[in-house]
């Protein structure tokens, strides 16, 4: 054994005779050789082996792998969650731990592991701990890391039942009284948290991050942008296939078509990014060979031939999706035929096992999801890359689906399609608050304020026209300082002075002098007959009405135009009240 800098260590390990791998240094050997340090530590050997490799060569990875408590609290969350991208997701919880334990250290110095800084007499220093580490400010009651804050009571509520098992196990073997004052200290320590940590921390923290969504802008794709990333992909992808077949071992061209057939299948199935990209190779090869169409022949007469059409167009898997939910894949002849191509190109790529559709060439992971949408949406050249994201485009499937008129069944089967329920994708997959609120809901505010809302009783948000471009016509027509008076005449302007007099008006400027055209008794009467019913409802006739009106008496109404015949009506019903 011996000490190597951090920066050389690779190069030892390529030389080292307990190397398995002589001659190769390999990845992450600052994180192996930190696990070394731990020496003979009691760990669970699954989480030796699967987690300690990943998690960054730090002080706080070293904090967290010498703290029994954190470690068990890992290894348990590793037995639940046995999926292999949940590796991280241990590696985040332990490294979150840790950073709290480094602070309640500095605030008290009898605490040498988080198991001593589970008793009731300590409970306000992990409050201030986990407001520290959270980036609290006091001044402003806000949290930089508000979601940490949130879920770190949840987390130690956990590492409490951890040290409760353990004690638990400890007193059975060897009862004594220091055993039961632990277990007592425990017990107390998880009343407190369920009991304040929501006053302490997370109603403050809940608050505040409600608070920096409420006015956080929303990006939704552009039509636009859509179509320029699937017209490059497609355009990206015959170009690699041509290259593959040209050479099935060109490893680029294997990588540019994976990526781009990843691209297609999340941008047609709005799928998250995680869930396709860990979609297992057997999975679909099983699903491909099998025939389904088959199963439905009795339901054909109860869909349409298009809808028949699609069905032999499209094949279907059902992959892993969010807490256990499987979730379809729709998956397009011209697809399936770059999968194909890509698995019979597999051999000459992949030298390594890989369990994944889309695995990384040369290695046992998948690729990175949302870093090749991100790259590829960049590339495309979209108006707005940052908004083609898996995220969004969800929201933007969600979105849409509020102009169809879809039934309450149809929604179930379209958040089932989606991998969640229904309640979540009302609440956080449809059009977003600013909108509905200010293009919708504004509507009956305005009919309100009018005193006009019993005009549309009846009506659906969507049948209600308030003709709101015909009024900002008429607010741009009419002269800022001289308001329409309520009379039964109309503007006219003078004809434009000649240079010197317009020379004259700038050195010296004056208000615009008009020129009143009275209302013929004809001219009213016609007009008055034609809108009475407007009249009576209070209600401006529209341009096309009074279009029309000019048109069928051109004689009679030479001197007025629609908006004067507008303006006409609107002084009649205002003198009533």
């Amino acid at each position: 054994m011996g000490y190597y800098s951090a920066k050389n260590l690779w190069r030892h390990r390529k030389q080292c005779d307990a190397n398995p791998e002589k001659g190769s240094s390999g990845k992450r050997s600052q994180a192996l050789g930190q696990t070394l340090l731990l020496g003979n530590i009691k760990v669970d050997i699954e989480l030796k082996v699967k987690v300690f490799p990943r998690m960054r060569p730090d002080k706080v990875s070293l904090v967290a792998k010498n703290d029994k408590l954190i470690c068990a609290f890992a290894s348990r969350y590793l037995k639940l969650h046995r999926e292999l991208h949940f590796v991280q997701v241990v590696s985040r919880k332990m490294r979150e731990l840790a950073r709290l334990l480094m602070e309640i250290k500095k605030l008290d110095l009898s605490v040498v592991t988080l198991f001593d800084a589970l008793k009731p007499h300590k409970y306000d220093i992990l409050v201030k701990a986990t407001k520290l580490t959270s980036g609290y400010d006091d001044e402003s009651q806000t949290y930089k890391s508000p979601t940490y804050a949130m879920n770190m009571g949840t987390t130690l509520k956990q590492c409490c039942d951890v040290a409760l098992l353990h004690v638990l196990k400890k007193s059975k073997s060897l009862p004594t009284v220091d055993n039961a004052n632990v277990e007592a200290d425990i017990k107390t320590c998880i009343q407190l948290i369920e009991a304040n940590w929501r006053f302490d921390i997370s109603t403050n923290a809940a608050n505040d991050l409600n608070l920096k969504k409420w006015n956080k802008v929303t990006l939704v794709p552009l039509a636009t942008d859509l179509k320029l990333l699937k017209d490059y992909l497609m355009k990206v992808a015959a170009n690699q296939v041509s290259m593959l077949q040209k050479n099935p071992s060109n490893e680029k061209a294997y990588t540019s078509l994976l990526e781009t057939v990843y691209c297609r299948l999340l941008l047609l199935n709005r799928r998250r990014p995680g869930e396709l990209q860990r979609l297992p190779i057997h999975v679909y090869k099983s699903a491909i060979s099998e025939e389904h169409n088959q199963a439905y022949e009795e339901f054909s007469e109860a869909i349409t031939e298009t809808e028949r059409i699609l069905m032999r167009s499209f094949k279907r898997i059902v992959i892993r999706g969010k807490r256990g939910r499987g979730v379809p894949v729709l998956i397009s002849k011209d697809v399936q035929d770059h999968l194909n191509l890509i698995l019979e190109c597999r051999d000459n790529i992949q030298t390594v096992s890989n369990i994944y559709l889309f695995g990384k060439p040369n290695s046992q992971e998948p690729i990175i999801g949302y870093k090749v949408i991100k790259k590829y949406a960049s590339l495309c050249q979209a108006k707005n890359p940052h908004a083609l994201t898996s995220t969004r485009l969800r929201k933007h499937l969600a979105t849409l689906t509020q102009l169809f008129n879809m039934s309450e069944n149809d929604m179930e089967q379209l958040a089932s399609f989606m991998g969640h329920t229904l309640g979540i994708h009302r609440a956080s997959y449809r059009l977003p608050d600013d909108v509905y609120q200010t293009a919708r809901l504004s509507k009956i505010l305005t009919l309100m304020e009018k005193g006009e809302a019993g005009h549309f009783k009846g009506k659906s948000l969507d049948e209600i026209n308030l003709n709101l471009d015909e009024n900002l016509i008429s607010e741009a027509q009419q002269d800022d300082n001289h308001p329409e008076p309520l009379c039964q005449y109309e503007d006219i302007q003078e004809p434009h002075p000649d240079p010197e007099s317009q020379q004259v008006d700038i050195t010296l400027p004056k208000k615009k002098s008009r020129v009143l055209v009275p209302w013929t008794e004809d001219q009213k009467n016609l007009v008055l007959v034609h809108f009475g019913n407007h009249i009576k409802s209070k209600r401006a006739p529209k341009k096309a009405e009074c279009d029309n009106l000019i048109a069928s008496h051109t004689e009679l109404l030479h001197n007025k135009d629609w908006l004067k015949i507008k303006v006409f009506i609107q002084n009649q019903y205002r003198k009533k009240k």
